[in-house]
């Protein structure tokens, strides 16, 4: 028997140290990659501390490819957001500033913290770190659900009213009914001399109205006044009013400034020639028009469709051994910090299951727009150019 037992010692110290490896947080979902093929759920917070281990399974390929897993970002240097440091077998995550995060158990004593990671809108953080387990270090990798709730991570703000008690109604920005008139009437006013007086009596009540900057400048074009329309582009263009970009964009594919798109002050106005710098332009800067070219049996062809209006049109046709399915969708769509999200009205409403998340990723030199409807759906689009 003692023979049996020194040679399995024997075994355990010949056996090199293992390590876990962290692969990234999902971007379409909560988990996140251990090793090649393990994907966990990062624990959640409670008062915060959080308690246990990580559920994680094997997964295959195929379910690793539609979460679609996004590099790590380790957190060094001036710019990290959060940092981590083990007493005994305690981990406490802190951010920047000090503020503690979690503090978290591990099973066995931790040697040291090798490296804290977070995703890219810093809703989850993992943290790989050292122990010794049966007279070996070895290296596990641990992550917590900053979001989805989870607010006893997050400093209470004096600013901001307290949660836990009833708030008033929130106030709807009240309506200027000149203003509302002016605008309907001028939507209706027939071409010509007719809309610039109609667009002009916007902009006399709301002088930096956008809609009505638009409105005149497509009017002083249709009169031959293209300096004058150049003018008012220009003045559009330095508005501070939030949806000024959305019409200038809007201008880009206007068959009324068709005439204009060769002019360097048109396409410097409307931003033609430069890259986008925020979400919006991203997702509709070419028109609203994604695309993505199928392949029989294996990656289906698809359009999407997006409106100024925050609608859309999505059409996914799979083509496989002379079966055709062609499935239209229609919806809405919203920025949601650095991502878009669709939604697939269920009854004429719209409900958390009923949303699509899509990341913006990078694919060759352009930006794709990546999208996951459901387990059976999934696909990115490339903008078309116009």
């Amino acid at each position: 028997m003692w023979m049996r037992q020194a040679a399995l010692v024997l075994v355990l110290l010949a056996t090199p140290a293992w390590a876990d490896s962290f692969g990234g947080f999902s971007g379409v979902d909560r988990p996140y990659l251990v090793s090649p093929d393990r994907v966990c759920t990062p624990l959640k917070i409670a008062n915060g501390a959080a308690t246990g281990a990580p559920a994680c399974e094997k997964a295959a390929a195929d379910v690793i490819a539609r979460l679609s897993f996004k590099p790590p970002i380790p957190q060094r240097g001036a710019k990290a957001a959060f940092a981590a440091t083990a007493s005994s077998k305690t981990l406490t995550v802190t951010k920047a500033s000090g503020d503690k995060v979690v503090t978290w158990d591990a099973l066995d004593p931790i040697v040291k913290v090798v490296e804290v990671y977070a995703s890219q809108y810093e809703d989850r953080v993992a943290v790989a770190y050292t122990l010794r387990r049966m007279g070996k270090e070895v290296t596990d990798v641990v992550a917590f659900d900053l979001g989805q709730g989870q607010t006893a991570i997050r400093q209470p703000d004096p600013a901001q009213p307290d949660p836990t008690q009833p708030q008033p109604p929130v106030q709807k920005p009240v309506e200027d009914p000149k203003l509302t008139a002016a605008l309907t009437a001028a939507r209706k006013a027939p071409k010509g001399t007719k809309a610039l007086a109609a667009w002009k009596a916007v902009l006399a009540i709301d002088a930096a109205n956008s809609e009505a900057l638009y409105g005149v400048a497509a009017a002083q074009l249709a009169a031959k006044a293209t300096a004058d329309a150049l003018a008012t582009l220009g003045q559009l263009a330095a508005s501070a009013k939030p949806d000024a970009i959305e019409w200038l964009i809007q201008a880009r594919f206007d068959p009324a400034f068709a005439a204009l798109r060769a002019d360097a002050k048109f396409r410097t106005a409307v931003g033609l020639d430069r890259k986008p710098t925020t979400v919006y332009e991203k997702v509709m800067g070419f028109g609203g028009q994604w695309e993505q070219t199928g392949t029989s049996c294996d990656k289906p062809e698809v359009r999407l469709t997006m409106q100024r209006d925050r609608t859309f049109k999505l059409r996914v046709k799979t083509t496989c051994e002379g079966q055709v399915y062609d499935t239209p969708f229609k919806g809405t769509w919203r920025v949601d910090g650095n991502r878009l999200v669709l939604g697939l009205p269920n009854k004429g409403k719209v409900t958390v299951q009923d949303e699509a998340p899509c990341s913006l990723d990078a694919v060759g030199d352009e930006t794709g727009l990546h999208c996951l409807l459901g387990k059976d759906i999934e696909f990115t689009v490339l903008p078309t150019r116009r």
